[in-house]
């Protein structure tokens, strides 16, 4: 009796021995792909300078690419530079993981994103953009990448292929497609009460006024023209 209850005691010990192997097998298979999906499963292009890395929002300092819906034109065909230069970006990333991406945060602007430049290994991800044409260098806050996109340029590589607005500009309503429906670049405005007021690019509210030949505005290629025609400059003019 006494050899037989050793026997079933020594059964017990391995089972419970067993089950709990297996309970540390499933722990760690379902530890093991939670890790790996943070690691493989966290990086988000949203646009082609901004990303997203273990749900830090992140704006890449010193460029400025065109905006996913902007169009750029080349011999006046319009073609979807924006959606292109964020597919670069993608594909630049495209099986990085966040161990591979080292982002150096430098400060964060006033939609809380963080200012940082990337690197995959020693590859600096904002110069590579506007090394490759797909962004610009924004001088407005930084000098960094001037000489990559003198050589952009030079290339016609990118956006460089035609003509575009810059991305700073674009996002203020300014529009190659509006100069070229004409060609001419005063805008030739009516007012609420009937005035006929003429703006040129460097006037303040250029950007803002939006030109609808159906109400009688029209483009004008000269001062002299839009004078001609009976429009008069804005009385403040700056």
């Amino acid at each position: 009796m006494y050899f037989l209850k050793r026997f079933k005691l020594i059964i017990m010990k391995k089972m419970a021995w067993a089950y709990i192997s297996f309970l540390y097998s499933i722990v760690g298979i379902v530890t093991y792909f939670f890790f790996v999906s943070i690691a493989f499963g966290q990086i988000k292009v949203v646009d082609a300078d901004t990303i997203i890395v273990n749900n830090e929002k992140i704006r890449l300092y010193g460029i400025d690419a065109p905006e996913t819906k902007q169009y750029c034109y080349i011999e006046k065909e319009a073609w979807p530079c924006g959606k292109q230069a964020t597919e670069y970006l993608k594909n630049l990333l495209k099986d990085i993981s966040p161990p591979s991406l080292y982002c150096e945060i430098s400060s964060k602007d006033r939609y809380g994103r963080s200012i940082g430049v990337c690197y995959i290994e020693d590859k600096n991800i904002n110069s590579n953009l506007v090394e490759s044409g797909w962004a610009l260098a924004y001088q407005q806050y930084s000098k960094d990448y001037i000489n990559v996109e003198k050589l952009a340029s030079k290339k016609k590589i990118g956006i460089w292929q035609g003509e575009f607005i810059e991305p700073w500009n674009w996002r203020k309503g300014m529009r190659i497609k509006q100069v070229k429906k004409i060609g001419c670049q005063i805008k030739g405005n009516i007012s609420s009460n009937g005035e006929k007021i003429y703006h040129l690019p460097n006037s303040k509210n250029y950007l803002k006024t939006k030109i609808s030949t159906s109400k009688g505005e029209r483009w004008f290629c000269s001062e002299k023209e839009a004078k001609a025609n009976g429009w008069r400059k804005p009385k403040i003019n700056k």
